[in-house]
């Protein structure tokens, strides 16, 4: 049984403008999944729509053996967390980085000594936790958000372009680092990007979106990924072009 399972979701705009189409897409326990696709693919959509952020006109989202209920369903909001492209967008900015963290904590006690536990496995010092957001670098930003979504030690992490915008030796870093959160905590993750080198480096399974449908999947062989689709192939053929790597 995998930990995550989308089963024939689509939805539509309003006026009938289809979003996505009949998804279907697994994730077993432990598994790192790419979702790559150009620019207005659906790919956020479908995000959301797996975090129940967004509704579908149809189709259903598994988890861990159980149909998710929404906002009621509060034991999947403790398993599944999700991190964003815009780090300033998700940080409080007159709260420090100590404040926002500890808010992701239920229990009271002894917040501090946890938080200060985790900060070195996303690089931080225990000296930017009475900072504010605007005094953080870009990077600093995110791997806040990524501690925030660490410490309730969630089952599945779902990282939506989170390094599209920060330089090269940053976005390394920070794959390196759910690399090394991945291999210790055996935590799945759904991977969402439209830079292929990155997808290619960190992900072991790959899905293709067009227009709001699933057209491919591949697992990766020998350091990359085989897909049969034309345009999934153009995609990674591309990829496989860019001088700029990890």
């Amino acid at each position: 049984m995998a930990l995550l399972s989308v089963e024939h979701i689509s939805k539509a705009y309003k006026k009938g403008t289809p979003i996505l189409q009949d998804i279907e897409l697994t994730i077993e326990e432990g598994e790192v999944v790419g979702l790559i696709g150009e620019s207005g693919s659906g790919k956020s959509t479908l995000a959301k729509v797996i975090m129940q952020l967004e509704s579908s006109q149809t189709g259903q989202v598994w988890f861990n053996g159980k149909v998710i209920k929404g906002a009621r369903d509060k034991e999947f909001y403790q398993d599944c967390q999700i991190v964003f492209q815009n780090a300033s967008a998700a940080l409080n900015p007159s709260w420090t980085v100590q404040q926002i963290l500890a808010e992701s904590l239920s229990e009271k006690k002894g917040r501090l000594n946890v938080i200060k536990q985790m900060l070195p496995k996303v690089q931080l010092d225990e000296s930017l936790l009475t900072s504010r957001p605007s005094e953080l670098s870009g990077g600093e930003k995110q791997r806040v958000n990524l501690l925030r979504a660490l410490l309730v030690k969630p089952k599945l992490l779902i990282c939506d372009e989170i390094v599209s915008g920060l330089d090269r030796i940053v976005q390394k870093e920070i794959i390196d680092l759910l690399i090394e959160i991945n291999s210790e905590l055996n935590m799945s993750i759904l991977f969402i990007t439209h830079d292929l080198q990155i997808n290619t480096y960190f992900c072991e399974r790959t899905y293709v979106l067009k227009d709001g449908k699933i057209i491919d999947q591949a697992k990766k062989m020998k350091g990359r990924f085989n897909f049969t689709n034309p345009y999934a192939r153009k995609l990674i053929d591309a990829g496989d072009r860019t001088e700029d790597r990890l």
